[in-house]
């Protein structure tokens, strides 16, 4: 008989589903499981740790909307941070209670997790991991920060972030592995990651719906263009707030990549796919390879030879400028507010400044009007 686990740690991988589940536990943060024992999803905050309802209030109060254990710190701080980590472990062992910690950076940490003492002690610990096939990682981390680290979008940048991203799914799954106190699951995250965590688990969660998908390449192109709403590759508060009220129906994903430039990455990229491979068991094995883009592009020569997303077309604008309109109604509306009145819709020939003038007093209005939904519900 399996024994139960002494933690969980759900450790990434980032743009696999982290903030979705986050934000399902955060709602949900006391647990009984299949097996009839008490779990406990936990975050840190500040000097301490949240739980039950203190962490739901904080989870609805954040822009994010969900409330999560922060990642490793370094320096000076870092034995600061492992104690933290490592005495909220044994406090919920004491209660009986087996504690829940998700950090979508700890894949890449499993050499440091594997060096704490500590973490040998006692029963096993599960770690849960949820991956996507490369090319799909490869162009969402593009759109979730290259892009906001070049400052704008080219095609030399796109071949200068299919090199530098460093794709290193493999190795990081296999210094997991080779943890011995550490019982690992690989799940693919194309499946609805609430679900296969609270099913890999034995929990019953809600779901969280729409959380942090992609948003419309004509909210990009403005959010480029106009710096003080996404500053920083980091600050992706505005999308979160967008995606919670907004909708865009049938908005095309945007797709960063040039046909050539995904061939030349390709081998590299293989090899890491690989490495992961080569230390899962074969049932984990098969079911990521039931997807074909771990081993194949031809998944995704379409998207590629269809050539990247303008980011400024002007239908696409418009639909923007609508969707925020109406996203800025339904925040008034559950405020219990009136609505600023409706901008002025520029023509079709109207110049991309005049739409970004239009959207941005929008947009601005819609975060402040987030900003006070979330107040009432700390």
């Amino acid at each position: 008989m399996t024994p139960p686990p002494r933690a969980i740690l759900h450790i990434g991988a980032p743009k696999c589903g982290s903030s979705a589940l986050q934000m399902a536990l955060s709602a949900s943060p006391e647990l009984r499981g299949a097996d009839g024992r008490r779990y406990a999803y936990l975050a840190s905050h500040g000097r301490g740790v949240l739980r039950g309802g203190a962490l739901s209030r904080a989870a609805r109060g954040a822009a994010h909307g969900y409330a999560n254990w922060a990642n490793m710190a370094r320096g000076a701080d870092a034995e600061t941070w492992w104690r933290r980590l490592e005495a909220a472990m044994r406090g919920s062992a004491a209660r009986g209670v087996v504690p829940i910690l998700s950090s979508e950076g700890w894949i890449e940490r499993g050499r440091a997790f594997g060096a704490r003492p500590g973490l040998g002690d006692g029963a096993p610990v599960d770690a849960i991991a949820f991956v996507r096939p490369p090319l799909d990682w490869l162009n969402a981390a593009y759109w979730q920060w290259g892009v906001w680290h070049y400052g704008a979008f080219h095609n030399r940048n796109t071949e200068d972030w299919l090199h530098r991203a460093r794709f290193r799914l493999g190795r990081q799954v296999a210094a997991w592995a080779a943890v011995p106190a550490i019982r690992l699951r690989v799940l693919p995250a194309g499946q609805d990651v609430v679900a296969g965590f609270a099913g890999a688990c034995g929990l019953t969660l809600p779901p969280s719906g729409q959380v942090n998908g992609a948003v419309p390449p004509a909210l990009i192109g403005f959010l480029l263009r106009n710096r003080r709403f996404r500053p920083s590759p980091h600050a992706s508060a505005v999308e979160f707030v967008f995606n919670r009220w907004c909708l865009v129906p049938g908005t095309p994903r945007p797709w960063a990549f040039l046909p050539r430039f995904a061939e030349a990455a390709w081998p590299a990229l293989q090899d890491e796919v690989s490495r992961l491979l080569d230390v899962l068991p074969e049932d984990e094995a098969g079911a990521l390879l039931a997807d074909p883009g771990w081993r194949s592009l031809g998944p995704y020569y379409a998207r590629l030879r269809a050539g990247p997303v303008p980011l400024d077309a002007p239908a696409d604008m418009a639909g923007l400028l609508a969707a925020l309109s109406d996203g800025l109604r339904r925040v008034a509306g559950a405020l219990r507010m009136q609505p600023p009145a409706p901008p002025q819709v520029p023509t079709a020939r109207a110049p991309v400044a005049d739409w970004d003038a239009a959207i941005a007093p929008v947009l601005a209005a819609l975060v402040e009007l987030d900003r006070l939904w979330r107040r009432g519900r700390g």
